[in-house]
């Protein structure tokens, strides 16, 4: 079975081109290698192109970076023994204090290094560096006033939102099953063109979900992954479009 996957190693994007400005480069694109034939000259023409640190050019009809997130902590660390997490970022408490006395770290140079939340994770979106240099600026305020404080809500549940191919995307909890290892199950609902649902479930209750258009299911499924009320005795029901599951959980 194959996934129809080519893959470039040891390289990297030198330079993205449009159309016209790749005609103006008079240069050769190159077709993706199909079974064990060789790579051959691409005679079709593409909306973008991408030319490769190895010399090769390949068209498309689309670019997604997916790139990830390094913590920059090289500026900080000179003359500083700060507390290093295993995925390279300044290790903070729940109060947002990093090891040294005084000193606060958020967003995506620290490390979350609290006992977390079960449906509550770590990514480095700007969401969640927002949420958390909001919650570290209390936190020193507070301390600097002597006063105690809880931790932010918005640490109890995962959630982000942003648009995709001018879908809406919605993603709660552990939506990949972060985690979870194997003993969880999917559930999907997919409509052509309108929507895409996928629930997380583990022993019955909801762990998390992925929410692509507008399904108006993402307050009731924060608040089910919030609740972990068992949800065994609806089975695949939760995702029946012919059941208004937001009024029967309200």
């Amino acid at each position: 079975f194959s996934h129809k996957v080519h893959i470039e190693i040891l390289c990297e994007v030198k330079k993205i081109h449009l159309q016209q400005e790749f005609m103006q480069l008079q240069r050769t694109s190159l077709t993706f290698p199909k079974e064990e034939k060789n790579v051959e000259p691409d005679e079709v023409l593409w909306p973008v192109y991408v030319e490769l640190t190895n010399g090769k050019i390949y068209g498309c009809n689309f670019i997604v970076s997916a790139t990830g997130v390094v913590p920059n902590i090289k500026p900080f660390l000179d003359g500083n023994n700060f507390a290093v997490g295993e995925d390279g970022g300044l290790k903070v408490d729940e109060h947002m204090h990093t090891s040294l006395t005084g000193i606060y770290a958020a967003g995506d140079i620290c490390t979350a290094s609290w006992e977390p939340s079960p449906v509550w994770h770590q990514m480095r979106l700007w969401t969640q560096a927002r949420q958390m240099g909001w919650y570290a600026a209390k936190c020193m305020v507070a301390d600097t006033l002597g006063e105690s404080i809880d931790m932010d809500f918005c640490f109890e549940l995962f959630a982000h939102v942003t648009k995709f191919f001018n879908y809406k995307v919605v993603v709660l909890g552990k939506y990949n099953a972060q985690g979870l290892g194997l003993d969880h199950e999917l559930m999907l609902r997919c409509t052509k063109g309108q929507e895409y649902v996928k629930v997380v479930m583990q022993h019955g209750r909801m762990m998390g979900a992925v929410l692509i258009g507008e399904t108006d299911l993402e307050e009731t499924f924060e608040n089910l992954i919030l609740n972990q009320m068992d949800l065994s005795a609806y089975g695949e029901d939760l995702l029946n479009p012919d059941i208004d599951i937001e009024d029967y959980f309200d």
